[in-house]
């Protein structure tokens, strides 16, 4: 255990975390995050500096349970982080939002004993959490079950101790069943083929996992049934709250090329070909910053929304439709925000935005990815949230 790291666990003991202190060590972070974000975006993943940094600083223990020595925080603090670390790069905010939202959702589809083997001898474990229904199976076998499998958009999994892989059909021979499982299984046990190759985003490491006749222990298992799937009416919240997690990267990244353009307008760069022997001084200049400064503010004020919705409220609790869909509009509102913001901030700074030594591009494609993930589909959300006012049925998401 690093002393950073061991010095914020010793206040776990009295049930008391320094979140301040925390956000604080996360903030001092962000210029070697900013460092290293070429490496991590060539290599494909999050360079090893930054993987070091970020565990030393105790960042991957912010939802590990208090008994096995994390911070177990609560939502509005996880966004706080999480965002600042997006100021340096979006990978790698990406990647503290999965294992905060996996390790979460590993607490409530595990049993303990799984949760012992990830966390009793190691509270700075990384999780990633993925499933694909169509390209997995799991058998019944003496003492557990064997899993075979792959498992693409693995976000993290170069990096990570564990896999939580939430649903797996159940079949009987060749036959399917209406059985499913969720296991966690050792990253150390399964394959990694590197098919990530993104514009943006590129060093999330969104690789395939691949499973292959993988013995999992039923320590390590639970088995559910489709029966067991609910309603619209009576759907949790935990996909929901996982991908503000990763909507938090988003506003973070916006608040970093907010950062960035900063630092260029205050080194008094020109424009070229205009009276002005600043950018800065000139009124269209300022008040297209006020205009980005104000959208990612607001895109600020839509996360904290979400992060005080979810507030103490466990993800396995069913929320109705409607405050559901209400909720994930404000996801809609961040992400259209954040990306509106950096096209002005892109406007600001001109062609030589777009240099790849400027890491303001490089946000801007962070954010363009990010945002069109499949949890966070702008038009999906404003559809189901207008039938949900109407209760027009049924929903037309399947699981959010």
């Amino acid at each position: 255990m690093t002393a950073v790291a061991g010095e914020l666990a010793d206040e776990t003991t009295v049930s008391t975390v320094d979140v301040a202190k925390i956000v604080a060590r996360t903030r001092e972070l962000v210029p070697l995050i900013r460092e290293h974000a070429v490496k991590t975006e060539q290599d494909r993943r999050l360079a090893e500096e930054v993987v070091v940094a970020l565990r030393d600083a105790g960042l991957f223990r912010l939802t590990t349970p208090t008994r096995y020595g994390g911070y177990e925080l609560r939502m509005p603090d996880l966004l706080s982080i999480i965002a600042e670390v997006g100021k340096g790069c979006g990978s790698a905010a990406w990647n503290l939002a999965i294992d905060t939202a996996s390790t979460r959702f590993a607490l409530t589809g595990m049993p303990e004993s799984a949760l012992s083997d990830m966390f009793a001898d190691n509270p700075d474990a990384y999780v990633i959490s993925t499933a694909h229904l169509t390209t997995t199976k799991a058998s019944r076998v003496d003492g557990g079950y064997q899993v075979t499998g792959t498992f693409p958009w693995s976000s993290g999994c170069e990096i990570a101790d564990w896999a939580y892989i939430p649903v797996v059909p159940i079949f009987d021979g060749e036959e399917p069943t209406t059985d499913l499982v969720g296991v966690v299984v050792p990253m150390n046990e399964v394959k990694i083929e590197r098919t990530w190759h993104s514009a943006g985003l590129a060093g999330s490491g969104t690789h395939t996992v691949v499973a292959e006749e993988l013995f999992v222990p039923e320590r390590r298992a639970k088995e559910f049934s489709l029966t067991d799937l609910p309603g619209e009416d009576d759907r949790d919240t935990m996909l929901v709250q996982g991908s503000t997690q990763s909507l938090a990267a988003i506003v973070g990244a916006a608040q970093g090329a907010l950062e960035v353009t900063r630092q260029l307008l205050d080194k008094k760069r020109p424009i070229t070909y205009v009276n002005y022997e600043a950018a800065a001084d000139a009124p269209s200049v300022q008040i297209w910053f006020a205009e980005a400064t104000h959208l990612v503010e607001t895109a600020q004020m839509h996360l904290r929304e979400i992060g005080d919705t979810f507030d103490g409220v466990p993800e396995i609790d069913p929320m109705p439709w409607v405050d559901r869909a209400r909720a994930r509009m404000h996801q809609r509102s961040a992400q259209e925000k954040s990306r509106e913001a950096v096209e002005k901030l892109l406007d600001i700074v001109g062609g030589s935005a777009f240099a790849l030594s400027n890491p303001l591009q490089r946000l801007w494609r962070d954010i363009s990815v990010m945002s069109r993930h499949t949890a966070l589909n702008a038009p999906i959300i404003l559809e189901d949230y207008s039938r949900a006012l109407l209760e027009v049925r049924p929903s037309v998401t399947l699981l959010y």
